[in-house]
């Protein structure tokens, strides 16, 4: 029977890529595996005639998470929720071994026609590129700035916890309308900011989140990946107790 695709075409520059297009085809048949409530599956990849890359998934009726912030539309309990099922999918496909790579608002789906659950789109190609302009030609991996964990950002290989940092500075995102450090100048400012500045308190821009909130999210946002959350799912619990006391 017919059904609605959403397709993801890589770039020409990108799919000519050797060591690209071999991470893509693994990556792309990792993410095929995860069958999770909360991942966006992946029906298929291949190329075009013209060899450009391309993945296929569901196209999902709704929104994204980002922008029902900017409609007003995220109380805490919804972030909260929200961010609950997105550490359900990452502790799924990391158990599995594959990372996300650059978890944000704007990456969470909410289907509308399914109870506005929360899905988390893009697994395994955020992360599979470089990006000279972030970090000054390392050859660190492409990432959102606002969202990335210092290792990332220093260039190292990212982990586990990686998507952890990144899922706090979402929560911090949904809770106060503003990334953990919106106030910087600049893009290289910014990942300054990860790597040397404490994140400020949440408590500060949404004061009427319990305080606890702030405790949380100093955790999932360490610097060192040893001092956050073992796992998103751990997070997330933290997250729900703090919100409710």
């Amino acid at each position: 029977s017919a059904r609605q695709v959403a397709l993801k075409i890589l770039n020409t520059d990108l799919s000519a890529d050797p060591v690209f297009r071999r991470r893509f085809v693994r990556e792309a048949q990792l993410a095929s595996a995860l069958n999770h409530p909360n991942i966006v599956p992946v029906y298929g990849h291949g190329e075009t005639a013209d060899g450009k890359l391309w993945m296929a998934m569901p196209y999902v009726a709704g929104t994204d998470a980002d922008a029902e912030l900017r409609a007003g539309r995220m109380p805490p309990a919804r972030a909260v929720r929200i961010v609950a099922e997105v550490a359900s999918a990452l502790d799924h496909a990391h158990g599995r071994g594959l990372l996300h790579g650059d978890v944000k608002p704007a990456n969470v789906l909410l289907a509308h026609d399914q109870g506005d659950r929360a899905l988390l789109s893009d697994f395994g190609v955020a992360r599979t590129f470089g990006d000279d302009d972030l970090t000054g030609g390392t050859g660190v991996a492409l990432v959102t700035a606002a969202y990335a964990a210092p290792e990332v950002l220093r260039g190292r290989q990212p982990a586990a916890r990686s998507d952890v940092y990144s899922l706090g500075g979402s929560l911090f995102r949904l809770l106060t309308g503003r990334p953990p450090f919106f106030d910087a100048a600049s893009k290289a400012e910014t990942v300054r900011s990860h790597l040397h500045r404490s994140p400020p308190r949440a408590t500060r821009f949404a004061p009427w989140l319990p305080s606890r909130v702030d405790d949380v999210l100093a955790i999932a946002l360490a610097k060192d990946p040893a001092d956050r959350y073992r796992s998103a799912g751990d997070l997330a619990r933290a997250a729900a107790e703090a919100l409710v006391r």
